[in-house]
């Protein structure tokens, strides 16, 4: 019963991510969220714009938990030296795929931007995820309340000084 409580949950949450999102293919997924924030802006951003604000200046908490997370997975052989900035795998003119399949799990994140409409414009990132084998659940379990905090943060971070429009969270 537990397996159709998920594959619904997941179907729910597809109702928010963009109907021509490229991270539909890398679907089935064992975990799905999708946070958004409308933008105030004097021109559109381009997903590598979005991608470039987001990962190259991490507010600092973020840096020291991401060399926290380094630190504790190194000796279980997991990457550690790969960036943000290098996991391009696909792109469209409204949306970057970053991501890397790794031995304990596969993880895919969607850098989409709406339309630009009046100075404004609805950033919204999306995360995928497929475990491998219990230490990916094991790993994600550990992680995931922090990763909906870092990225409510890189969408505030991004926002900057420009404003915003709230955060809209929704995940399984």
């Amino acid at each position: 019963m537990k397996s159709k409580r998920v594959i619904n949950s997941i179907c729910d949450k597809m109702k928010d991510i963009p109907a021509d999102s490229l991270i539909k293919n890398y679907f089935p997924v064992d975990y799905i969220d999708s946070f958004s924030k409308v933008m105030v802006t004097g021109q559109a951003l381009t997903p590598e714009d979005f991608r470039n604000l987001a990962f190259s200046r991490f507010p600092k908490w973020i840096g020291w938990l991401m060399n926290f997370r380094n630190a504790i997975v190194k000796p279980l052989g997991l990457d550690t030296a790969t960036r943000f900035t290098d996991m391009v795998l696909d792109k469209n003119l409204h949306e970057e795929i970053l991501g890397m399949p790794d031995k304990h799990l596969d993880f895919h994140v969607s850098m989409w931007c709406g339309e630009y409409h009046e100075g404004k414009q609805e950033l919204r990132i999306t995360t995928v995820v497929k475990y491998n084998n219990w230490l990916g659940r094991a790993y994600f379990f550990i992680i995931r309340p922090f990763h909906g905090i870092i990225v409510k943060s890189i969408l505030k971070h991004v926002a900057g000084d420009r404003g915003g429009v709230g955060v809209n969270k929704y995940s399984h």
